[in-house]
């Protein structure tokens, strides 16, 4: 067997352009093919690992009955994530054994006391522990405490960027730094958080890529609307009062504008909530302030990420087009292999006649099949990062995420390994069939 692998192997030097071919092919698709898998594993990913696995939205539909203007709306069928303040802090207080988080992302404008320097960005208004919740990384100081909240204390925790650009500092705990129209004391400044994509509060597919920045500051949604902060965003609002949000107010009784998350941990704790969100859902109908039939549902992070199609459909259909590549490649280099193998007939024959069992003539050919697959895979590495580096020259939010990653590297030599025997097989069983006596008859 050892003289077949070596006889393999020094097969490698005979025929040199049809070798260099069928590495080459074999390259092409292989880098296609690794390409995607690169970008489809980078969006795919756990934007928080250790933490995403224990968070869940709740989802229950308070929107007025429907209308026919609704009838037309291709969103209307879509997961109704949204809350009103009053309703999210009614199911907080209805289950309150587990931490919740009511939440929106919005932008705002952090400026010194004197007005002199300013930074925008976005923002996380919330009611509850959210920061923790959520991991997000404290540099120093501290989150704000329940009963802060509670009584509107004017505190925010600041990313460390903001901290250096408007107090010059990255410890700027106890600082004040203005947000609408009040005075915030700086609590806490925290590292930069920026989960992959942006599930916590995802108004689009689109969005949840693009703008993917650290998060400038998290307030508390009652000191900030106290303030004069304008959440700006994602809302639904009914067609009676006011009119929802306004250019710098929002009505509270009439819109729907937040996220509710919660903090599970086991099946048992999660079927409790989910129990407890149903019952919510349902008694709020009977009392007429859900007009629709009770929908309450829990979305893990993954499930609510795949309902909203956050990986975009392009990149599975050019994945789809990418193993059509290998494939294609795979059959060229299948009939380029055994054209190299029919041309060495005669010695096959003759190896065939000194006693050479089938087995070694096989193990030969796969040996040479093989070696040219491992080729095609370490030529196919530079042309994946070529590849991933023409991926992020577009500007499509998600494009810059296309970057290598050592493991997928590891996939990609065990895949070049596993294509070129898969090659190789059939044009060496071919090989390893042919009558002796005629080959060494023929010579």
């Amino acid at each position: 067997m050892r003289y077949a692998i070596e006889l393999g192997l020094r097969g490698l030097a005979r025929h040199p352009r049809t070798m260099a071919l069928s590495v080459l092919l074999l390259a092409l698709g292989l880098a296609a093919v690794t390409s995607m898998l690169t970008l489809l594993a980078m969006l795919s990913g756990d934007p928080l690992p250790g933490i995403s696995e224990g968070l869940y939205l709740a989802t229950a539909d308070s929107r007025q009955a429907e209308r026919s203007a609704e009838s037309t709306d291709p969103d209307r069928d879509a997961p109704q994530f949204l809350w009103k303040l009053d309703d999210a802090r009614a199911m907080m207080a209805a289950f309150p054994q587990v931490r919740q988080a009511a939440l929106m992302t919005t932008p705002l404008q952090l400026r010194t006391p004197d007005g002199t320097r300013s930074r925008n960005g976005h923002a996380v208004l919330t009611t509850g522990p959210m920061p923790a919740m959520f991991g997000v990384p404290l540099r120093s100081g501290r989150f704000w405490t329940a009963q802060e909240e509670a009584d509107g204390a004017r505190v925010a925790v600041v990313d460390e960027a903001a901290s250096v650009a408007l107090l010059g500092t990255a410890d700027g705990v106890g600082r004040d730094v203005r947000i609408g129209e009040g005075l915030f004391r700086v609590i806490g400044v925290s590292g930069a958080w920026t989960p992959q994509p942006r599930f916590h509060f995802l108004q689009s597919a689109d969005e949840a890529w693009r703008g993917r920045g650290a998060d400038v500051a998290f307030l508390p949604v009652r000191a900030a609307l106290d303030a004069g902060v304008a959440p700006v965003g994602s809302r639904q609002c009914d067609d009676h009062g006011v009119g929802g949000f306004g250019f710098d107010r929002i009505d509270l009784g009439a819109c729907r504008w937040l996220a509710l998350w919660a903090e599970l941990r086991g099946p048992g704790q999660r079927e409790d909530y989910a129990a407890a969100l149903a019952a919510f859902a349902q008694a709020r109908h009977d009392a007429g302030a859900f007009e629709r039939a009770p929908a309450a549902r829990l979305y893990g992070v993954r499930d609510w990420l795949a309902a909203n199609r956050v990986v975009p459909d392009s990149v599975r259909l050019n994945l789809w087009l990418a193993l059509g590549l290998l494939v294609l490649c795979m059959v060229n280099v299948a009939g380029l292999l055994a054209a190299r193998f029919l041309r060495r007939a005669g010695e096959l024959g003759v190896r065939r006649v000194l006693g050479a069992p089938r087995r070694s003539v096989v193990v030969q050919c796969l040996v040479e099949a093989g070696a040219a697959g491992v080729a095609g895979g370490l030529l196919a590495l530079p042309l994946t990062l070529f590849g991933l580096w023409v991926i992020r020259l577009q500007d499509h939010g998600y494009t810059d995420l296309a970057r290598l990653d050592l493991r997928l590297f590891a996939v990609l030599m065990a895949l070049s390994l596993a294509v070129g025997l898969l090659v190789g097989l059939l044009p060496a069983l071919r090989a390893a069939r042919l009558a002796p006596v005629l080959q060494v008859k023929s010579l």
